[in-house]
């Protein structure tokens, strides 16, 4: 019998729901490591130019990374909300993020 090797899994909490999904670390830590370098230094970002960043570094850093990578965006940003690492706040009518 062949062995499975187990990747590390970390857990993703929803901020409102509380809802937790498993992700491998092996995504989990680059995508972490993108929002955190977009946002460092920046006095709020969009959801859309959050995004973009992390388009942008995530292409780099996993070439052959073929998600959605927005989708993966969102729901390690909300975890990180959840972590207490970054903040939603409105400005201007605005909703951004920021680091806290």
């Amino acid at each position: 019998m062949a062995k499975t090797i187990k990747s590390k899994k970390t857990n993703v909490t929803h901020p409102v729901t509380g809802t937790e999904r498993k992700f491998d670390a092996a995504i989990y830590d680059p995508f972490k490591a993108a929002i955190l370098q977009s946002l460092k230094g920046s006095k709020g970002k969009s959801f859309t130019e959050l995004s973009d960043d992390v388009v942008k570094i995530i292409k780099k850093k996993m070439p052959g990374f073929n998600k959605s990578i927005p989708w993966y965006t969102i729901s390690i940003r909300l975890d990180l909300e959840t972590r207490g690492i970054v903040e939603t706040f409105t400005d201007k009518g605005k909703k951004l993020n920021r680091l806290k």
